[in-house]
C-alpha cells in the first residue's frame, strides 16, 4: 500500500494510526515535540523526528518541519491524523508538491469545508436546512456587534475556521457583546491562527446528530450510519453513541441523505463527519470535519470496520472497500472521552503526572494515548483518550459503560472519570434523550459546597499517611514533629485528642484531622474537624485499600508519595496533600484576603489591570490560556489592585500567586 508511513500527530490519535499500520504491515514513523520526546506515540511506533519545541505552533503546526521529518524517515505518504494540520488545505498542498500522498481529503475539499461559512453556502446550494444567522464571517468587532444587535438571544458566536469548542460564546443578552467577541477572537486567534467569527442564532435543546462518510474522490460516496454526540461541555463532545437513539426512521434517512449529498457534491475523497443539530423534526446543517473523527471508534464497533484502514485505502487509490448496501450495522455502541480537567471547577483543564492507569478488562475498548509516568502539560488538548463498550442493544452498551467507569483507575491529577459515572446515570441519558445543554445546565445547578471532599476521605487520606509512617521503622515518626507530643502509636482505641495531627488539603479545600492510637487490628477513631469517625484500613497490596466506618466498607486504589496520596473510589479521584499540624500561635497567616491564584499551570495572554487601578469583585485582572482554552482570573472583592506577579506571556504554574487586590476598608 505504502513503502512508509509518516504519522503527523500524538497522543491517542497517533497510538490509534499505529495500531492499523501494524495489523496492515505498513512501516511507519511518527514526529514529536521537546516535550513529547517520551510520550507513548513515540514508544508504540518507535521511531520519531523531533519537529520543534513544545508550542504546537513551532511544532506540530510546522509544516515545513514535518515535511523534512517524512523525508528523514523515507516516507511517501502522511497521515495528518486528528487535529493539528488535519484541515489544513496549505499542508495537504505542501504534502503533494513535495510527491507525497495526502491521507485524507483534497486540498479543495478541505479549503471548501474548512471554512464554516463557505461550507454553510455548499450546505444550503445541496438544499440542507441552514441555521440562520449573518451573511458571512468576519473579523471586525463592529460588524459582528451589527450582527448580534440583529437578532434576538439567544445568540451564538463561533469561530469561522476550527471545531473543538474552540472560539464558541452562548449570548443570552445580547446588550453589550463586545467582550464575548473579543475573548472569542482571542480563542479562535489562538486555536486556528484566524480570528473570524459566524454569528447564528442559538438552538437550546437541540441535539446533535452526525454522519459518518466516505468518499472515493470520483462522486461515489457512502456513509457509516450516524451518531448522536449531544453530551458536551463547553460545545465539546464528552459521550458518543452509535446509532442514534429515540431518532425516527424517517428524519435518520433524511439526514443520511443530506449527508450523502453534500459528500458526493464535494467529491469527498477519504473520510469526513457532516454533523447537525436536530429540534423536534427539524434538522440543520452544523459543519464538516473532512477527516477521522475522534468518535469514529463507535462507528467502528457498529460496523466491525477499520476506518483507518479505509482511509488508507482509499489514499492509496484502492477506492471504497464496501459498497452501502453491504456496510453492516450491528448492535449499539457508546464512548466517553478520558479527560484531565476538574469538573468541580468548571471543568478546568489540569496539568501534572499521570502516576498509575488501571484499565477495566473484558471486552472494553481503551484508546489511551498517555501512559504511567508521563507528563500532561498546558501545550495540547486535555484529553487522555477514550472507552468504548459495543452491546446488542443500546441498553447493554450502556450497562457495559457504567460497569467500565468504576473500573478505571487515572491516578495523578484530576480528571472527568467520576463526572462520568454520574453523568451515565442521569434519567435522560439513561433514556437516550439528552440534548446539548443537559451537562451546562447540571453544571449551573451544583452548589459551591458540592466542591468539598466528604469528611470521609479526608479521614482516608490522613490514615493512609498514617498508615505509610507505621510501616516504615519501629520508632514513634511523629515525635521528629512540634506538635504531636500528645500521641503516640500504640495500642488503644481512646477517642482522638483535641490538637490535630494532620492538616489534609484536597482540591483546595482543607480539614485538620485528629486521631486516636492504632488499635491491633488496625482500627482507630479519627476526627476530621468536629465530625468524630471510626475507621479501619487493611492494605490489600498492590496499591489496594479497604476502608471501613462502621457498617461501611469502600475499597480504594491509593498511591502514596510522601506528602502526596492520590485517591481513587466510589467518592471520585483525589489528590490529597498531608502535612504535620502547625500550630496556629506558631504559624503565618495561612491566607490574605484578595490574593489571586492561578487555577492551572498556563500562559498569561493578557493583564487587564495595573498597580494601583480601583476594580470591583468579578472585574477582570488576568487572561490566562492553558490546553487552547481560555480563562478568566478576576478580583475576589472590591479594592485596588496591590500587587502583580505576572506579565503577558509568562508562564505560571497551578497555584501560583499571580496578584493582590487590596480591599478598600484596608486602603489608607
Amino acid at each position: 500500500m505504502f513503502g512508509k508511513l509518516l504519522i503527523a500527530n500524538r497522543g491517542d490519535s497517533a497510538c490509534r494510526i499505529a495500531r492499523s499500520c501494524r495489523r496492515l504491515g505498513i512501516p511507519m514513523a511518527t514526529v514529536h515535540s521537546d516535550f513529547d520526546r517520551r510520550a507513548a506515540h513515540v514508544r508504540l511506533i518507535g521511531e520519531s523526528i523531533r519537529v520543534g519545541p513544545a508550542p504546537a505552533a513551532d511544532s506540530y503546526l510546522d509544516i515545513d518541519a514535518i515535511l523534512r521529518a517524512a523525508a528523514a524517515v523515507g516516507a511517501d505518504a502522511i497521515h495528518p491524523g486528528i487535529g493539528f494540520l488535519s484541515e489544513s488545505a496549505e499542508f495537504a498542498e505542501a504534502v503533494e508538491a513535495a510527491g507525497l500522498v495526502f491521507v485524507g481529503p483534497t486540498a479543495e475539499t478541505l479549503r471548501e469545508f474548512g471554512d464554516k461559512n463557505q461550507a454553510k453556502v455548499q450546505a444550503a446550494a445541496a438544499e440542507i436546512p441552514v441555521i440562520p444567522g449573518g451573511p458571512a464571517a468576519s473579523a471586525d468587532p463592529a460588524e459582528l456587534a451589527e450582527m448580534i444587535a440583529g437578532m434576538a438571544p439567544p445568540v451564538l458566536l463561533k469561530a469561522a475556521g476550527g471545531g473543538g469548542g474552540r472560539g464558541v460564546r452562548v449570548l443570552e443578552d445580547t446588550s453589550d457583546p463586545g467582550e464575548a467577541i473579543a475573548s472569542a477572537m482571542r480563542e479562535a486567534q489562538n486555536a486556528f491562527g484566524r480570528a473570524d467569527l459566524l454569528v447564528e442564532r442559538y438552538l437550546a435543546g437541540a441535539r446533535h446528530v452526525e454522519v459518518q462518510l466516505a468518499g472515493d474522490g470520483s462522486g461515489d460516496v457512502v456513509h457509516l450510519f450516524d451518531r448522536d454526540c449531544s453530551l458536551q461541555r463547553r460545545h465539546q463532545k464528552v459521550v458518543e453513541e452509535a446509532p442514534a437513539p429515540n431518532l425516527p426512521e424517517a428524519l435518520r434517512q433524511a439526514i443520511l441523505d443530506a449527508a450523502c449529498r453534500l459528500g458526493a457534491r464535494a467529491r469527498l475523497r477519504g473520510l469526513a463527519t457532516v454533523e447537525f443539530l436536530v429540534r423536534g423534526e427539524a434538522f440543520f446543517f452544523l459543519e464538516v470535519n473532512p477527516r477521522l473523527q475522534v468518535e469514529h471508534p463507535v462507528t467502528e464497533m457498529l460496523t466491525g470496520l477499520d476506518l483507518v484502514a479505509w482511509q488508507l485505502r482509499i489514499a492509496a487509490g484502492g477506492g471504497l472497500p464496501l459498497a452501502q448496501d453491504r456496510i453492516p450495522s450491528n448492535g449499539h455502541a457508546m464512548q466517553v472521552r478520558i479527560y484531565a480537567e476538574d469538573p468541580a471547577d468548571g471543568f478546568a483543564p489540569t496539568t501534572g503526572s499521570v502516576r498509575r492507569i488501571d484499565l477495566p478488562g473484558g471486552e472494553i475498548r481503551a484508546d489511551l494515548g498517555i501512559g504511567p509516568g508521563e507528563t500532561i502539560g498546558p501545550h495540547y488538548d486535555a484529553m487522555i483518550g477514550k472507552l468504548v463498550c459495543h452491546g446488542t442493544d443500546r441498553a447493554a452498551a450502556l450497562e457495559a459503560l457504567r460497569a467500565a467507569l468504576p473500573a478505571t483507575t487515572i491516578l495523578g491529577l484530576p480528571t472527568n472519570l467520576h463526572f462520568l459515572e454520574e453523568l451515565l446515570a442521569e434519567p435522560a441519558v439513561l433514556a437516550g434523550s439528552a440534548d446539548t445543554g443537559l451537562i451546562d445546565r447540571r453544571a449551573a445547578a451544583a452548589k459551591p459546597e458540592d466542591r468539598r471532599p466528604a469528611d470521609h476521605v479526608f479521614a482516608v487520606a490522613g490514615g493512609l499517611a498514617l498508615l505509610a509512617e507505621r510501616d516504615g521503622p519501629d520508632t514513634d515518626p511523629w515525635t521528629r514533629y512540634d506538635g504531636f507530643t500528645n500521641w503516640r502509636l500504640g495500642r488503644g482505641g481512646n477517642p482522638p485528642g483535641r490538637q490535630p495531627a494532620l492538616v489534609v488539603e484536597i482540591d483546595g479545600a482543607s480539614a485538620e484531622v485528629a486521631f486516636s492510637a492504632i488499635a491491633p487490628d488496625g482500627g482507630l477513631h479519627v476526627r476530621v474537624g468536629e465530625t468524630g469517625l471510626a475507621l479501619t484500613l487493611e492494605d490489600m497490596d498492590g496499591g489496594h485499600y479497604l476502608a471501613s466506618f462502621d457498617e461501611t466498607v469502600l475499597a480504594l486504589r491509593a498511591l502514596l508519595d510522601g506528602g502526596t496520596i492520590y485517591l481513587s473510589g466510589p467518592f471520585g479521584a483525589a489528590t490529597a496533600h498531608v502535612t504535620p499540624y502547625v500550630r496556629a500561635a506558631d504559624a503565618a497567616a495561612s491566607a490574605v484576603e484578595g490574593r489571586l491564584l492561578a487555577p492551572v499551570m498556563g500562559q498569561v495572554t493578557k493583564v487587564r489591570v495595573a498597580v494601583g487601578d480601583r476594580v470591583s469583585a468579578g472585574d477582570i485582572i488576568i487572561i490566562q490560556e492553558s490546553m487552547k482554552m481560555e480563562l478568566r482570573l478576576t478580583a475576589p472583592c472590591d479594592g485596588v489592585v496591590a500587587e502583580l506577579a505576572c506579565g503577558e506571556g509568562d508562564m505560571i504554574e497551578r497555584h501560583s500567586f499571580v496578584a493582590e487586590v487590596r480591599p478598600l476598608d484596608q486602603v489608607a
